[in-house]
């Protein structure tokens, strides 16, 4: 997958993506990263969302369909989108 975010475009094995989610989390701590979503149950409803609706971001920022069966990189697009996803 080709991510204009180059953390999440260079995920590609499951060890990838948990230490993005381990940074991801320790940025959220230190205030690094804004969140609209910062309770458990609003970051988990802004993820379902997201990934319902993605077909639109994948058609309208990445020019491409959403795929079928997400990658490892695509997991953390989903962690990161519900960050900020309302």
């Amino acid at each position: 997958m080709s991510w204009q975010d180059p953390e999440i475009a260079a995920i590609a094995s499951r060890e990838d993506l948990a230490r993005y989610l381990v940074s991801l989390a320790a940025r959220l701590r230190e205030g690094q990263i804004p969140t609209e979503n910062p309770s458990t149950d609003a970051f988990i409803d802004a993820a379902g969302h997201w990934t319902k609706s993605m077909d639109g971001f994948f058609s309208n920022v990445l020019g491409k369909p959403a795929p079928d069966s997400p990658d490892w990189s695509t997991v953390a697009a989903i962690f990161r989108a519900a960050l900020v996803y309302e």
